[in-house]
Order: structure tokens, then C-alpha cells, then sequence
């Protein structure tokens, strides 16, 4: 397998070929097929995979042609990565995603006569052994999608598409474990680990108590003594990977499966033909579900809209979560749930309980978010931390950090 951040082309083309050639496109009666491997990703979108772009061009027996655009994922293979990060966890919980809880979400949507979620990659192939984890998917790219900048928080237009997405994504995982309760712990039982919480505990996780203090010192420069000791009060001032750890071994009885990893660089967004601005999306892909988890569906809300919107974001605070639910019960109701498992009042109860999860992530993930692109930090060196702390330099870093302390001290409960 090829290793590591160095891309051994060889190595890669041989590995795509035992991937893809015998099990992918052989099942669809391909004869002759020709690989294009021509590229790989930005090193700073994902940590804990390397991932390639493959075009094939594929020739049943009938001399019928059909082009795929594939994204082949797969494990980092540096040492130094996987004894840091919970490589294979994640790999193993992502692959669940995408063979075990889609399959079961669409065969339960056909059955209620509704579109299947689409708001997700096409999985056509995963490998989990001793010594691999491989997940193929879709290009989306090719299809038109695109990353939202990154160092641009989102507008609310594209929140809404997001929070969409995850209205629905929780929808079903609500009425699927109501109506399905069986399957659904069938296919859940297994996740005795959660990558989350491996991540939150392992040394690049040491990041949160670092964004803590962050937080902390630039409101003590700016002279907001009342909002920092209002905000230590309510996140309880101590080590903040134990309150983590904390929350994600929580037992909710309201819980759903999770996205788990709601930072700008997982999402992909398609825009009208004529935007070149990238203003008026017209669809939205959630990536990367390593992080997958059961709890409170305010876990993925508090990390989205707390690292991807602005101080004039959170202002529509409101507003967004309206948006949420609304179609979060609509949903429900055209799959057959009744949204008393899950009311408004329960959302915003679960705001005031859980959002310190979202508060606690925020300043870590905005130290990603804002470094310099030419600047990316690897963690298998040993100076990642001072290329983060380049973020907490910036005014953009300092506004977000003070936006997002502000509003979790309004709507959060003390612990």
C-alpha cells in the first residue's frame, strides 16, 4: 500500500488494481477497464487517511463503455500516525456507515415510498483486514461539488443546507431505532469503541485543553473579565478531555447515530451552473463519518454551527435551530415517527445540556481551520502544535473563539 504522505504511484496503481479491478467492476460484467490515478487530496483536509482520485474507463463484454470517478480512501500507513490517531477504529465505525446503516436506512425509506438520503458518497467498495482499510466511493467532485472555503465561515445559506441534511440524517436514525429497534441494535451492538472518544485521548486530542486555554487568555487580553469567569463557571474549569470523555460515554436515551465530525472540510456543496461565487448552493454531501457515534443529535449541531459560522452567524441562532427542527419533525412524521420522541422543547433542553461539546471542540477545530494552507501541521512532527498556534494569531481567530464563548454562556446550563 502506498505510504504515509509520500505518493508511490506504483505501489498505488498495484493496490487499486487488487481493489478495484476484482471485486468493484467485475460484479458489473467488466471486461477491460483502464486506471487514471491523477491526484490526491490536500494533506490537510485528512489526518487520519491518505486518500487518492482514480478515472476508470470500463468496457463490458457487450464492448459497452461506462467512466466511473472514484476516491479511493485508505489508511495512513505511517507509524508514528496510526500510534497517535484511532486510524483503524475509524475506519472500521466509516465502514459500518456505508455497509451496514445506509443499506438499512434506504431499504426503510423504499419501504415508506420515499427518495433514499442522498446526501452522502456512494460507497462501491470497503476492505477491513489485518492489514487494510480501503473505502471507494464516489468522486463527488466530478460531479460538481466542492469545498466550502475553509478559512470563510459559512453563510446561512449554506448552514441551512447542512442543517438539512442532518435533520434528516437524525430523523431516520430516530425512527429507524422506534420502528426498528431490533435491526438497529443489531447493527450497533458492535460499537463498543468510539473513535471519538480514542481521539479525544490521544495526544494530538491534548489539542482541546490547548484551545481552552486559548479561549481563556484572549479574553483576558481583551479585558472580558465577566465573560471569562462566566464561561469557566459553566465549562467547570478543569481538565476539559475528561469532561469530553464525559459526555461521549453518556448513556442518552434520546441519541441517534451521529455524523461525528462536523468541520467545514467534511462537506461538499454543489452550486448553480452559473455560480462562480459559490453563493446559491443547490445541494449538500456529508464526508468522512470515522467519528461516528450514538448520543444526543446536538453533538453534531453544537460542532457544526460553532465551528462553521460566524459571530453575525450565531445571531441566528434561533432561527437555525427553527430550521432544524422543523424539518427534523416533518420527517419524522413522513416516516411514520411521531416527533413526540423528540420535541422543540427537547432540542433546546438538549442545547442547554450538551452543547459544552460543540464550546469544548471549537477552538481546537478553528486552529485547523485558519492555518495558512502552505503551513499544514503533521502530527508525526514533532512542531505541529507551534504551526497551529499560528491561528490563534489571527483577528479571525480571536473574533470566532469570543462569538462562540459568548453565546455558549446565554444558552448553556452550568454543569
Amino acid at each position: 500500500m502506498a505510504s504515509g504522505s509520500e505518493l508511490d504511484t506504483e505501489t498505488l496503481l498495484n493496490d487499486l488494481h487488487k481493489w478495484v479491478s476484482a471485486e468493484t467492476l467485475r460484479k458489473k460484467n467488466i471486461e477491460k477497464y483502464d486506471l487514471k490515478v491523477y491526484g490526491a487530496d490536500e494533506k490537510a483536509e485528512h489526518y487520519g487517511s491518505d486518500i487518492a482520485f482514480v478515472d476508470i474507463t470500463a468496457e463490458n463484454f457487450d464492448g459497452d463503455k461506462r467512466e466511473y470517478s472514484l476516491v479511493i480512501k485508505y489508511g495512513q500507513m505511517m507509524k508514528a500516525l496510526r500510534d497517535k490517531l484511532p486510524i483503524r477504529d475509524g475506519f472500521e465505525r466509516e465502514i459500518d456507515i456505508y455497509t451496514k446503516v445506509v443499506p438499512a436506512f434506504h431499504r426503510f425509506q423504499q419501504e415508506k415510498n420515499l427518495p433514499v438520503f442522498n446526501s452522502i458518497p456512494k460507497c462501491f467498495l470497503s476492505k477491513f483486514t489485518a492489514t487494510e482499510e480501503v473505502i471507494i466511493l464516489e468522486n463527488l467532485k466530478r460531479a460538481g461539488f466542492s469545498i466550502h472555503k475553509r478559512q470563510i465561515p459559512m453563510d446561512l445559506n449554506h448552514m441551512k443546507f447542512v442543517l438539512r441534511a442532518y435533520a434528516e440524517w437524525h430523523a431516520l436514525s430516530f425512527a429507524f431505532k422506534h420502528q426498528k429497534k431490533d435491526e438497529f441494535d443489531s447493527i450497533t451492538h458492535t460499537w463498543i469503541n468510539n473513535p471519538m472518544k480514542d481521539f479525544v485521548c490521544s495526544g494530538p486530542g491534548k489539542l482541546i485543553n490547548v484551545g481552552q486555554k486559548n479561549v481563556y487568555n484572549i479574553l483576558r487580553n481583551l479585558n472580558e473579565i465577566d465573560l471569562l469567569n462566566e464561561y469557566r463557571s459553566k465549562t467547570g474549569d478543569k481538565d476539559f478531555v475528561a469532561i469530553l470523555v464525559d459526555l461521549l460515554n453518556n448513556d442518552e436515551p434520546q441519541s441517534v447515530i451521529l455524523h461525528g465530525d462536523c468541520w467545514n472540510s467534511n462537506f461538499l456543496f454543489k452550486y448553480e451552473d452559473d455560480d462562480t461565487e459559490h453563493e446559491n448552493c443547490t445541494k449538500v454531501a456529508l464526508l468522512d463519518f470515522q467519528m461516528s457515534s450514538i448520543n444526543s443529535p446536538v453533538f453534531d449541531l453544537s460542532q457544526f454551527i460553532y465551528s462553521c459560522t460566524s459571530e453575525e452567524g450565531l445571531s441566528q441562532f434561533d432561527l437555525m435551530l427553527d430550521f432544524y427542527y422543523d424539518h427534523f419533525a416533518n420527517y419524522l412524521l413522513e416516516l411514520g415517527t411521531d416527533p413526540s420522541v423528540f420535541t422543540r422543547s427537547d432540542l433546546t433542553a438538549h442545547w442547554k445540556k450538551y452543547a459544552i461539546y460543540g464550546a469544548l471542540l471549537c477552538p481546537m477545530i478553528l486552529m485547523f481551520v485558519l492555518v495558512d494552507k502552505n503551513n499544514t501541521p503533521e502530527f508525526d512532527k514533532d512542531n505541529y502544535q507551534d504551526v497551529l498556534n499560528t491561528s490563534v494569531q489571527k483577528d479571525e481567530y480571536r473574533s470566532r473563539v469570543v462569538a462562540v464563548a459568548r453565546h455558549f454562556v446565554e444558552h448553556f446550563e452550568a454543569l
